[in-house]
This record gives C-alpha cells, sequence and structure tokens, in this order.
C-alpha cells in the first residue's frame, strides 16, 4: 500500500470535522442574529445562512475524500407594525427583523456536534488500526 494511501481515512475524517466546524460556526451566528432588525449594508437585515456540502475533487476530476463548503443565504423576514421601533420604517411604521427559527438553529448544533465527535472517533479508530498493523511486524 502506497504510503500517501495510508492516512486518507484520517484525511477524509478531518476534512469533514473542518466542514463542521463552520456549519457550528454558521448556526451560532444564526442564533446570535436571530430576530436582529438592524440593517446591513445591503439595507436589508441579517440573513440566515446555511452551509452546503458537496464532496471535493482532485485535479483529474475524481473523487478526493474532501469536503468542500459552500456558505448561502437564505432569506426570511418577519414584519410587524411597531411605529415606535427605532429600526422601523419612518413612513410606514413597519420592522423588519430577520426570521430565524432557534430549534432549527440549535438541532443543526446539536447534529453538526454529533457528527464532528463521530469524525474524532473514526480517526481515533483509524490510528488504533495502524498500531496493530505496525505492531503484528514486530513479531
Amino acid at each position: 500500500m502506497p504510503v500517501n494511501g495510508l492516512f486518507r481515512g484520517v484525511d477524509a475524517s478531518a476534512s469533514a470535522m473542518r466542514a463542521e466546524r463552520l456549519r457550528m460556526a454558521v448556526a451560532s451566528e444564526n442564533l446570535a442574529n436571530a430576530g436582529s432588525t438592524r440593517r446591513l449594508d445591503d439595507g436589508k437585515p441579517y440573513a440566515r445562512q446555511r452551509v452546503v456540502f458537496r464532496e471535493a475533487l482532485d485535479q483529474h476530476g475524481r473523487p478526493s475524500g474532501a469536503v468542500d463548503t459552500t456558505i448561502v443565504d437564505q432569506a426570511r423576514y418577519a414584519q410587524r407594525y411597531e411605529p415606535d421601533h427605532p429600526d422601523a420604517d419612518p413612513e410606514t411604521g413597519i420592522v423588519v427583523a430577520s426570521d430565524i427559527d432557534p430549534i432549527l438553529e440549535l438541532t443543526d448544533l446539536m447534529v453538526a456536534s454529533r457528527a464532528y465527535q463521530a469524525n474524532i472517533n473514526a480517526i481515533k479508530g483509524l490510528m488504533r488500526l495502524h498500531d496493530r498493523a505496525l505492531s503484528l511486524g514486530d513479531r
């Protein structure tokens, strides 16, 4: 077995761990901005972000075992009539707020955390397997 293929499983799990860490960071940011009414540079409140996973390809277009991630906006806003609110439209009294479901974000955090832990366990198992294989050569 070539040496570069020896740790391929570890590399794949490490890539998945990086992707899950990004997923947890994005879910945390979404939670922090739930119900936000402050307008950003684009004139709208914070929009929910979501991480999309894709299998990474090598230079020959074959699956590499790694994960590519992309962050996409899922803009949904709630509107309410609240003329005394500092972020209300001065003409209509309408406040536009981020429509982010905290339960969905907490669930996403929990799933990402469990996937991260599963990849840690996979790496530990692969390392034990490599240690076992090396110890067979000592006999």
